[in-house]
């Protein structure tokens, strides 16, 4: 899935924010309020809003049209930063998990559960989450154990070169018991 470049995150993310106080000022009376609703304002707002975030968000809602069903949040703030949790947490999990921190793990599941406490449905991002802490465990033991198996080449190479000279040094005994 790709989402946005890093260049760009910090901006889109802005203009988000923006956007979102913008859409605090229309009146939206539906009890079970989610952010479809938003999605058809900044379609109407196109111009004000990236293009780049209107995909992410549309390409969202495609994939997992029950996101947001359960989400509480009414304060314009709080939407705002809920989505921007999101939309960062996404972008995170799509970085490779050579570019992750264990801290940027731990700062993910953080989000999530910020974004799970707020009311969205993001079984699949939890998901995602843990297969890239699994890879990245396994980035971690691999590079442990090929740091083992280097030290024990290291070892085993020193070893080769030390009976290598010993037996030079009996091939130079033989050579001059053979010469007297």
């Amino acid at each position: 899935m790709g989402v946005l470049s890093s260049r760009s995150a910090s901006s889109t993310l802005s203009q988000l924010h923006c956007f979102v106080g913008m859409v605090s000022e229309v009146e939206i009376q539906k009890k079970e309020e989610t952010f479809y609703d938003l999605v058809a304002l900044m379609k109407i707002q196109e111009e004000r809003v990236s293009k780049v975030v209107v995909k992410l968000v549309n390409r969202i809602f495609e994939k997992h049209p029950d996101i947001a069903l359960q989400f509480r949040a009414k304060n314009q703030h709080l939407r705002t930063a809920c989505m921007t949790v999101l939309l960062s947490l996404i972008e995170t999990l799509c970085q490779s998990p050579q570019e992750l921190s264990s801290e940027d793990l731990v700062e993910a599941q953080n989000a999530l559960a910020h974004v799970k406490d707020a009311g969205f449905k993001v079984d699949w991002l939890e998901e995602k989450l843990e297969k890239v802490k699994g890879k990245k465990e396994e980035e971690q033991t691999g590079e442990a154990r090929m740091q083992e198996l280097e030290e024990e080449l290291k070892d085993l190479k020193q070893k080769c070169s030390e009976i290598e000279a010993s037996l030079e040094k009996e091939k130079a005994k033989v050579s001059a018991a053979r010469i007297i």
